[in-house]
């Protein structure tokens, strides 16, 4: 056979050694994964480490938009719910009392009940946003309650003679309004100048680019350390330095919250309900830990066990070369649509997989698929649910700031070079009660 010069080596790439007139600096570094991501997407595979390596968040990629913010804050307002209700109202004859604004006029009707029994009233007084006073449109009283408090849908009719004037009051919205902050995160690598001959030069259709080993690993766990802040990071209390609201502390304030593995139908049945009640999405997205996978896949199974009294759906063909595979992809269930997806940081033994931390750790986040209506410096957007935001102004983008010192950067007097990486970021999680929180043990009181 003939020679054969093959254009690259076993990884594809085409090395260069000390291309002429080159220094390796900012202008020209490159990482790997931007590498496989940009040139070559068949060395993905291949850039592999014994106990894995890269983005361990990939869902903040998958289900949040990017976009940038100006501010060191950024805020949205979402409007409550169209309709009011008032729980836990208690009444003296036919004097009412809610803990909460009831936004009633005279000459509303309400539907009063106490789980057992239902009353139609008209409004005749209102004392406070708080107080009102209503009398039975049967002509009885409202003993028929006894003391216990009482529900009232307030939001439910009226009534107007003919020739009569218009309503008293207008009903008005007051949105809620949500804030987040801006977050700074640094981080710093060192190599001394004689160990920047262990750089790594790669040709790309764009010119020379070179690398480090070191440096990509910093990168990497740069951009891993900026993950985990956004979505587990609790904004301090006090300092210069407070941060920004993690997506996880959002939820837990404003969303839903569980205890515990979800185990059975029943169990995702009454997800599905108290979804069904917070909003109109109907599609969400299970990222998982490994446990919860497991607890997925055998309820889903036992849903077929014929054998076991179950419903039986059919069945397949089957030979020696069949895989049988055991997972389940979504589920419909009650109306909504859950999509399951395995979160392997949860299980990693270095991160959220440790013992103590599986005890204490998330076993599913439970988000919504879409966009949710909110009003934003003034006009309403449809924006997604969850929003990564990265500070940029007067072109400036601050995303990923790379600046290196000594051989190959900014000149200064240490034998080393220096790589300062920076980032400002915030998140913004719009439709909180749409999303689900649930922790492996019990975590919430």
């Amino acid at each position: 056979m003939a020679f054969n010069l093959l254009p690259g080596n076993l990884t594809n790439v085409s090395a260069i050694d000390n291309p002429a007139g080159l220094i390796a600096g900012p202008d020209n570094f490159i990482d790997l994964y931007t590498v496989g991501d940009k040139y070559e997407k068949a060395l993905i595979p291949q850039l592999h480490m014994a106990n894995g390596r890269g983005k361990v968040m990939p869902f903040l990629k998958l289900m949040g938009q990017e976009s940038t913010y100006a501010s060191d804050a950024i805020q949205h307002a979402e409007e409550g719910r169209l309709q009011t209700v008032a729980t836990g109202v208690t009444f003296s004859g036919n004097v009412f009392t809610s803990p909460t604004e009831h936004t009633l006029a005279v000459k509303d009707t309400v539907l009063i009940s106490n789980g057992v029994s239902e009353v139609q009233a008209t409004v005749t007084a209102v004392s406070t946003d708080k107080i009102f006073t209503a009398v039975n449109d049967i002509g009885a009283n409202f003993s028929i309650f006894g003391s216990d408090p009482v529900t009232v849908l307030c939001d439910f009719s009226n009534s107007y003679e003919k020739g009569s004037d218009d309503a008293v009051i207008g009903k008005r919205w007051n949105p809620d309004v949500y804030e987040n902050f801006t977050h700074i995160l640094k981080k710093v690598y060192n190599i001394s100048g004689s160990d920047m001959v262990h750089n790594s030069w790669i040709q790309t259709p764009d010119g020379p680019r070179w690398y480090n080993h070191e440096v990509e690993n910093s990168s990497i766990l740069f951009d891993n350390l900026s993950e985990y802040t956004q979505f587990w990071h609790k904004r301090k209390a006090s300092g210069s330095a407070k941060g920004v609201k993690g997506v996880l502390s959002q939820i837990e304030n404003r969303g839903n919250i569980g205890n515990e593995y979800i185990q059975t139908i029943d169990d995702l049945d009454d997800i599905a309900f108290r979804l069904k009640q917070e909003g109109s999405c109907r599609e969400y997205t299970i990222w998982h830990d490994h446990a919860q996978g497991t607890y997925i896949r055998t309820m889903l199974a036992g849903v077929n066990s014929h054998y076991a009294g179950g419903g039986n759906f059919g069945t397949f063909a089957n030979n020696k070369d069949t895989a049988l595979m055991l997972g389940f992809g979504s589920v419909y269930i009650s109306g909504v649509t859950f999509h399951f997806t395995p979160w392997d940081l949860l299980d990693r033994p270095d991160m959220f997989g440790s013992t103590q931390f599986r005890g204490s750790g998330l076993a599913c986040l439970i988000m919504p698929t879409g966009r949710k209506n909110i009003t934003q410096d003034g006009n309403s957007v449809a924006a997604p649910y969850l929003s990564v935001r990265y500070r940029s102004e007067n072109g400036q983008n601050r995303k990923k700031e790379i600046k290196l010192f000594g051989p190959g950067g900014t000149a200064h007097k240490k034998d080393i070079q220096t790589t300062h990486m920076m980032s400002e970021f915030t998140n913004q999680l719009v439709g909180a009660n749409e999303f689900f929180a649930v922790r492996s043990g019990v975590f919430y009181s």
